[in-house]
């Protein structure tokens, strides 16, 4: 596919390829490898592949995400392209490093080989470093080059960390060594809890900065920011996701070998708290509209984060909170690029009049806003409760400051988000034309419809059960 579409020099036929290609793959995704272990209870376990109920979650959402990212491609990119914004050869390149960044995060997932699994999260960086810097001018660039070093970086230690367990894993009984995720959970009794500790250091610190847990974050808003928006979409939507699921492969080792969740859950805690509390700050000062959802995102996987602190209650609020957070992120990024392709800035004071001038741009946007800050009927509503259920009688004065940080991060968003649609427009770039109804608007309302049934299911006992299936896995 890449092969193909490096030689192909209409760009009609660029988008249709890709477009179809990840179509394609995003079906035969869910149908081989999905659907079996979504609605069954086996583990798939061979000598390459290691596939619960779990990485089938995670593993949907990569199909489904990279499918809504590659629908709104079609019209952003073939927009910035008439534009003159991109060129046929930056056309190409945009379409074809799209579908390798998707295959590596979905072997990240699907993967038993934890040296495989560093493979392919490198991957995802070498991949997705040139769409950050797609449109060569210093800002992205910057972000760019600021985006492979930290990250890189980190997952350098996540390595040394998974040669740790590698070695452990030698000081077993036979002195074989295994890099397989079955194998090390099978001989967890064999390990040395002093080295898988070191090893957990260096694994979750290294994938923590993947993850963009704070302080390690820095790439973050400034990649989420300057990328193209359906490729923020996808960063934060679900690669963040999958950074977290690889830590918790490991975590699960760590817990086995040590003998408790205890521990681990430390970290877990620790940087949650720092990952809600900075953001809280950052949005009160907030004046780019990328950046705000960028920050938002580090405030979330820091209350996942918190959740997997606290097992198990806190452990089903954060699959919960990593699904809810995967759809409606990815569209609020859907519509952030509408505005950018009105306004042609993303300085929100730059920014007015939303309502007067992109109708149903502001009306989605604004939803998503109401629901990422976790108001009913979103399903993040539910996994916050279902959160603050668990870390209240644990936490207390904890709970207390993720709470008010959580809600000057609402106050924050909504100001800066009204802000936009309800004042003047202070920007001599802005496109007057009325806006129709397109066809990203179809996919953000698709997201939207399907955080408030997701929400309305998993207060049921189906969806209770759902989670608690998953959970089961990561004990």
């Amino acid at each position: 596919m890449a092969v193909i579409l490096a030689v192909v020099q209409k760009n009609e036929k660029i988008i249709r390829l890709s477009a179809g290609a990840v179509s394609i793959a995003s079906a035969l995704t869910i149908w081989l490898f999905v659907s079996p272990q979504f609605f069954g209870t086996e583990v798939l376990i061979t000598e390459w592949f290691y596939l619960d109920r779990f990485g089938a979650l995670i593993a949907s959402l990569i199909a489904l995400l990279s499918l809504s990212a590659t629908i709104v491609s079609v019209r952003y990119i073939g927009h910035e392209f008439k534009d003159g914004e991109v060129k046929i050869n930056d056309l190409k390149l945009y379409f074809t490093l799209l579908p390798l960044f998707v295959m590596a995060m979905f072997l990240v997932v699907v993967t038993n080989n934890t040296l495989i699994m560093w493979l392919a999260l490198e991957a995802t960086t070498l991949s997705s470093t040139f769409l950050v810097g797609l449109y060569r001018k210093r800002s992205s660039l910057e972000a760019a080059w600021k985006y492979i070093i930290i990250c890189s970086t980190g997952i350098t230690l996540g390595l040394i960390g998974i040669l740790l367990l590698g070695y452990t894993s030698q000081a077993g009984a036979d002195q074989s060594v295994s890099f397989l995720i079955s194998d090390l959970l099978k001989n967890t009794s064999a390990l040395s809890p002093e080295l898988v500790k070191w090893a957990f250091v260096f694994i979750f610190v290294g994938f923590g900065a993947k993850v963009g847990f704070a302080p390690i974050h820095t790439w973050l808003p400034d990649a989420h920011s300057k990328a193209p928006s359906p490729i923020s979409a996808l960063f934060s939507g679900i690669l963040l996701n999958v950074a977290l699921y690889a830590i918790i492969r490991f975590q699960m080792i760590a817990n086995q070998a040590i003998g408790g969740s205890e521990w681990t859950g430390k970290f877990f805690l620790f940087f949650g708290i720092l990952s809600v509390v900075l953001p809280a700050f950052m949005l009160l000062v907030q004046r780019n509209y990328k950046r705000m959802l960028a920050y938002s995102s580090i405030e979330h996987m820091g209350l996942i984060a918190l959740g997997l602190a606290l097992p198990p209650i806190g452990v089903m609020a954060a699959v919960i909170h990593m699904i809810g957070h995967s759809i409606i992120k990815s569209g609020l990024f859907f519509g952030a690029g509408e505005i950018l392709l009105r306004y042609k800035t993303t300085d929100t004071t730059k920014v007015g009049g939303l309502l007067k001038y992109a109708p149903y741009t502001s009306s989605l946007f604004l939803i998503g806003i109401i629901f990422i800050v976790a108001m009913p009927p979103s399903i993040l509503f539910v996994s916050e409760f279902t959160l603050f259920s668990a870390m209240i009688k644990a936490h207390l004065y904890l709970s207390i400051a993720v709470f008010i940080a959580l809600g000057v991060i609402a106050f924050g968003m909504l100001r800066t988000t009204i802000g936009m649609i309800l004042e003047k427009a202070n920007t001599t770039d802005l496109n007057e034309t009325r806006e129709h109804w397109n066809i990203t608007h179809s996919v953000m309302l698709v997201h939207i419809i399907a955080v408030i049934l997701l929400g309305v299911w998993f207060t049921s006992s189906s969806g209770t059960g759902f989670v608690v299936d998953i959970i089961k896995n990561l004990s």
